[in-house]
């Protein structure tokens, strides 16, 4: 009999907790257009730099400290969809947020294949049933005050849990 041991990667990232304004309803509205998993309120973080196991954690929280300047409560001020990977997400605007993202990506030598977009994840979409009421229903929402994203970083670990998702570990508030 072959055993085959699985290295577990360490799903480790810089956030930024978050709260939906009426996610109840935000829910209720793309009911029978899409489906998936949404995302509980009480885990709702907005990824800032994804580490991943490329760094053990005290190697992170010894560079991090100064790092984290404590910025302005963002506004979450529409929803989008990233199609590459069936992400629903709502989106915040900081250009500080930006360059902080950049400047720790560039310490910690991070290589982004994408722009940065500050976000928080709402639903990994399984399937859209109506894609027509799903894009409008996405205008909708644009320009439309969602939430609210917290002022205060968070080190954070996240363990995949089956069938429940993810579960979020705080590892270390600044």
């Amino acid at each position: 009999m072959l055993c085959v041991i699985l290295k577990t990667m360490k799903r480790i990232f810089l956030a930024l907790r978050a709260h939906i304004d009426e996610y109840d309803k935000l829910q209720s509205d793309f009911e029978g257009l899409i489906k998936g998993r949404w995302v509980p309120a009480k885990n709702l973080p907005g990824t800032v730099c994804f580490f991943g196991d490329a760094y053990e954690v005290e190697e992170i929280l010894e560079k991090m400290p100064p790092l984290t300047k404590k910025i302005e409560q963002l506004e979450l001020n529409s929803l989008n969809y990233f199609e590459h990977n069936n992400i629903l997400y709502a989106k915040a605007k900081s250009q500080k947020l930006e360059i902080l993202q950049s400047s720790i990506s560039s310490i910690f030598s991070l290589q982004n294949s994408k722009p940065f977009i500050p976000h928080v994840t709402l639903m990994r979409i399984k399937d859209i049933i109506d894609k027509k009421a799903f894009k409008q229903m996405l205008n909708d929402y644009k320009s439309k005050s969602i939430g609210v994203v917290e002022s205060k970083f968070e080190l954070m670990q996240s363990h995949i849990v089956h069938p429940g998702g993810a579960r979020y570990e705080s590892i270390r508030k600044y």
